[in-house]
């Protein structure tokens, strides 16, 4: 019975069916992309055969952590210790890729063991005489880039030899290149330290006392069980978090159109459910058969979205480097908890239509009407929203589906918009006209020796030019805290206004940000701890951007030593005697310096690729609301065509023409959703205004609004009306008057 009403309605089944899919499929893809990136960092610690890892505390992922190399000796010594062995974790610009990841290892360490080698010959002190820069290359990422060995392979301004091809059965090691340690830590800017060291321990003995011992007599380090390491790294719990606040999305929207659904399925049978009531049906049984269809909708949905899912991962897993991210398994708790979403969705989605169906009156629900309803009298608005409001709960539930999505698109536009303005005022202090970073690499790892920076401020029309360095890492409760170390007496740091306390007068001390003040409750005079060194806070500071205010400043000095990047920064900053030459001077300097990219400041976060990046993503999220809403959308429109089959009849027998039938759902559509954008407007700019309440983003960023994203958002509306309306209003242009009148 639960499947052929169903069936009754074939298109508007297939409707929701398809936006619940998309929903279930987005959980099965991320799910599946958060599950690889798990995988890769559990085969760094536990695929290495090393019992511990051992790293910086409070580094926010193990891509940041730095310790120096002499501790390894100290780690040999501690008793119960077998063995030890540096590990380098980094990212690098590769054969046009822009974060292609580096392991650095020692070749006679235990850990690169795990590189099985097919091919060629691996790492070896041999091969590095022979080669100079040896390289073994993951086999996946071989087959990608078709690469041999014996090939050249280019990271950054360095050229490797491939000396081997190695396997591990991990996608995200397969997908990587390993070189030897000195080489990985001059990629990575950090000579002498090591991202991590990997423990071996004698057989027999306990984990616990030796992990122990090793951050009592380490404060600055943690020592993790090797097999637990992804469960330890923040930036795996915002992969985690990001996956699942847009499948939560989608989920969402496609719940809407699910109770829906539901609804217009109980008006248009309210005769039969007064029938069945008549004849002994009790509420119970009424609502356990609304209740069952619903969830045998969503349950289908669940279906269609995880081949779905799959059948995407499978597609993104052709293109060039995107199989080291998601693993070559899916794991089966995707699928349980994919199926159990859209479950759950359909329950959630029919309690309350099967609750409104169980209280239906025999005699009461025996004479209703379940046509289309009858129009409400407007004093504005015309035709469309008149015939829109005929069904008002079918109408509300539609326009809740597209403000989600309009909602989404707005809020993530000006989290990144606001972004990309922080970014522009981080690069533009003090009036500076250029700025600059390392040459294809990512913000977050970008590092410049300071000695380009004095030689570019001998570059002729440039005025001055210095560099300062920023890093990142966990304190008390702010889970992502920004350190910049800034030149004490240059003009960038005048930039950083002193609301209280004084300006930064030697080493040692801290400058706080308002935002990280409130929230760490520091004054001036008190001490700001950073991993394990302890400064005193000068002064609290205020610049208008949440990127600056959430964190503190300190002597470029210290900030080197405290990130372990002695005589490096990570951004350059440069003045020009003539502003008018910005162009000219640019290129003066990336001819002479190619392992620098510089843009004038007002265009720097326009031309870094972190932040081309973020816009896509931005853009692909808001895509998925909108192919989920869309979906809702044009199956509000069928079901209006369906409800109004012989007044279109009506309309055609007295004459109208096809174009006026079409123009006129047509309108409805394009009504609907533009109702949708204006409410998605106002409720993404709400939701901006509560996240710029919450401490975790203020100390991050602050959304910015712009009438671009306005209007672009507007028009993503309309053309949500225009796609979810043409299949309808054709379909109700073509109805011929005969058949429409016939029609019940």
């Amino acid at each position: 019975m639960i499947l052929k009403s169903l069936l009754r309605r074939k298109t508007r089944t297939l409707l929701t069916v398809i936006g619940v899919a998309i929903g279930v499929a987005a959980i099965v893809a991320l799910g599946v992309m958060a599950a690889g990136f798990a995988e890769g960092y559990g085969a760094m610690g536990g695929g290495s055969g090393a019992d511990l890892l051992v790293m910086q505390a409070d580094s926010i992922d193990i891509a940041f952590s730095a310790v120096d190399e002499d501790v390894g000796q100290t780690l040999a010594g501690f008793s119960g210790v077998e063995d030890v062995t540096g590990m380098i974790y980094t990212f690098a610009a590769a054969e046009d890729i822009p974060y292609f990841i580096v392991f650095g290892y020692d070749p006679e360490g235990f850990a690169i063991a795990h590189f099985k080698i097919k091919e060629g010959e691996g790492l070896s002190e041999r091969a590095a005489r022979q080669a100079g820069h040896p390289l073994i290359l993951g086999r996946a990422v071989a087959d990608d880039l078709e690469k041999g060995v014996g090939d050249a392979f280019k990271l950054y301004e360095t050229t490797f030899r491939v000396a081997g091809i190695y396997e591990t059965g991990k996608p995200f090691e397969d997908g990587a290149a390993v070189v030897l340690l000195e080489d990985a830590q001059t990629i990575s800017k950090h000579p002498h330290q090591v991202n991590a060291f990997l423990l071996r321990l004698r057989a027999g003995q306990d984990v616990e006392p030796v992990r122990r011992r090793i951050e009592q007599r380490f404060e600055d380090l943690t020592a993790t069980v090797s097999s637990e390491l992804a469960d330890n790294q923040m930036a795996l719990d915002w992969v985690n978090g990001f996956a699942w606040a847009v499948s939560f999305l989608a989920v969402v929207i496609g719940g809407v159109g699910v109770m829906n659904t539901v609804l217009m399925s109980i008006f248009e049978r309210t005769r039969e459910f007064g029938t069945l009531r008549a004849i002994g049906w009790k509420p119970v049984q009424v609502l356990g058969l609304v209740l069952g269809e619903s969830v045998v909708l969503c349950g289908l949905g669940g279906v269609v979205g995880s081949g779905l899912g799959v059948a995407v991962v499978a597609l993104v897993r052709q293109a060039p480097m995107a199989s080291m991210i998601f693993p070559t398994t899916f794991p089966p708790m995707i699928f349980v908890q994919s199926i159990g979403t859209a479950v759950a969705l359909g329950l959630v989605g029919g309690v309350y239509p099967a609750w409104r169906a169980s209280r239906l009156m025999p005699a009461e629900a025996m004479r209703a009407d379940g046509g289309g309803g009858h129009a409400v009298r407007l004093p504005f608005g015309g035709t469309a929203l008149r015939n829109l409001l005929r069904q008002p709960t079918r109408t509300l539930l539609t326009l809740v589906g597209i403000g989600i999505a309009i909602m989404a698109m707005v809020s993530m536009g000006g989290l990144t918009e606001g972004f990309v303005k922080e970014m522009t005022a981080m690069a533009s202090k003090e009036g500076m006209h250029l700025a600059g970073m390392e040459a294809d690499a990512s913000m977050d790892l970008s590092a410049i020796d300071e000695g380009i920076v004095r030689r570019i401020a001998d570059v002729p029309g440039v005025e001055d030019a210095e560099g300062f360095l920023t890093g990142y890492t966990a304190v008390g409760d702010l889970p992502f805290f920004v350190v910049f170390g800034y030149p004490i007496h240059g003009l960038a740091i005048r930039d950083f206004k002193i609301v209280d306390g004084d300006p930064l007068a030697t080493n040692r001390q801290a400058l706080l940000g308002r935002v990280a003040a409130e929230a760490l409750d520091l004054e001036v005079g008190q001490t700001l701890r950073l991993f394990d060194s302890s400064f005193r806070i000068a002064g609290i500071y205020e610049t208008g951007a949440p990127f600056e205010d959430g964190g503190a400043v300190l002597s470029l000095h210290d900030a080197q030593n405290l990130f372990g990047q002695p005589h490096k920064v990570s951004f350059l900053a440069i003045r020009l005697e003539d502003p008018h030459r910005v162009e000219e001077v640019a290129r003066a300097i990336e001819g002479r310096f190619p392992e620098v990219q510089i843009s004038q400041a007002s265009e720097f976060s326009e031309d870094v690729a972190d932040m081309q990046y973020m816009k896509s993503s931005t853009w692909g999220i808001a895509f998925l609301a909108l192919l989920v809403g869309g979906a809702g959308m044009m199956n509000t429109m069928v079901m209006s065509v369906f409800e109004r089959t012989r007044e279109i009849g009506v309309l055609r027998a007295l004459g109208w023409p096809r174009r006026h039938v079409l123009s006129m759902i047509l309108c409805e559509s394009l009504a609907l959703s533009l109702l949708g954008g204006v409410l998605g407007l106002v409720t993404g700019v709400g939701a901006i205004w509560l996240m710029n309440k919450a401490t975790i983003v203020t100390t991050w960023v602050q959304g910015s609004f712009s009438v671009a994203l306005f209007i672009q958002a507007l028009v993503v509306a309309f053309a949500l009306g225009a796609l979810g309306g043409a299949y309808p209003s054709w379909r109700a242009s073509l109805l011929r008057p005969v058949e429409a009148l016939r029609y019940e």
